[in-house]
């Protein structure tokens, strides 16, 4: 009997409901070619090379990879390594990419498909915590640098929760189906390394006003000038409000 490793974040997805409903919100077509990470023993990628010929897995388990191979069409493409591994050539092939994400990793796989301008949406399982933070709006205690990081580059959307028993081993917390949708509403205003650093500074430390945590680059003056309350806390604000500020630092530098 195959048991999950601890050292690879292993809960494999059980619950032939949860797998239908993700299947049925997966947008296929002809031409898009499909990413899975992390397929286990194959439970979902059984169902969606059903629906697809331009489905490839990456495994780094090699005791799933031996049951992958007896499992999947020959259409189906498997690689086996770690998926932070492959460079970005690799991923330019694919538009949408999707995966039951080990917990541990999760958000850094995510940010991983930020500079693939390919890859169109992003379907992953994670923590529940993790998509109440991307899917946060302005003002709540959950608005985070996660929140505005991927806001700048995704929608994201939290289809459904997921129980822990749907899963084994069973997590110890609550899992959730998200949808990222790449956009490109930002890209001709800012470069995303500015605003990623703007991000950075406003969150820099949590219990802190804006007044404090940009002090460095923000005096009283500035904040009347971008019309922002220099009392508020960086959560306080939207992704436009941090784009403001970047800009306007970047012209009064």
């Amino acid at each position: 009997m195959i048991k999950a490793k601890k050292k690879f974040g292993q809960n494999f997805l059980i619950d032939n409901q949860i797998i239908k409903l993700i299947v049925d919100e997966v947008k296929f077509t002809e031409t898009n070619k499909y990413l899975e990470i992390g397929p286990g023993m194959g439970a979902l990628s059984s169902e969606l090379q059903k629906k697809t010929k331009n489905l490839d897995l990456i495994e780094i388990d090699p005791d799933m990879i031996k049951i992958l191979r007896g499992k999947i069409n020959v259409t189906t493409h498997l690689f086996e390594g770690d998926v932070l591994s492959f460079d970005d050539k690799f991923f330019e092939k694919y538009n949408v990419v999707l995966g039951n994400l080990p917990y541990y990793i999760a958000t850094e796989i995510i940010f991983r498909f930020i500079p693939i301008n390919n890859v169109d949406i992003l379907y992953f399982m994670v923590q529940k915590e993790v998509a109440d933070r991307l899917v946060a709006k302005m003002g709540s205690k959950e608005n985070s640098i996660l929140t505005n990081l991927i806001g700048f580059n995704f929608r994201a959307e939290k289809c459904f929760d997921i129980k822990p028993e749907s899963f084994d081993p069973p997590p110890k917390v609550t899992s959730s189906f998200i949808k990222l949708t790449r956009h490109r509403d930002y890209v001709n205003e800012i470069k995303y390394a500015d605003f990623k650093k703007t991000i950075k500074e406003s969150f820099k430390f949590k219990r802190k006003n804006l007044k404090n945590n940009l002090k460095d680059i923000l005096n009283l003056n500035d904040f009347e000038n971008l019309e922002i309350l220099p009392t508020n806390r960086a959560e306080d604000l939207s992704i436009e409000d941090f784009i403001k500020i970047t800009k306007y630092v970047i012209s009064n530098a």
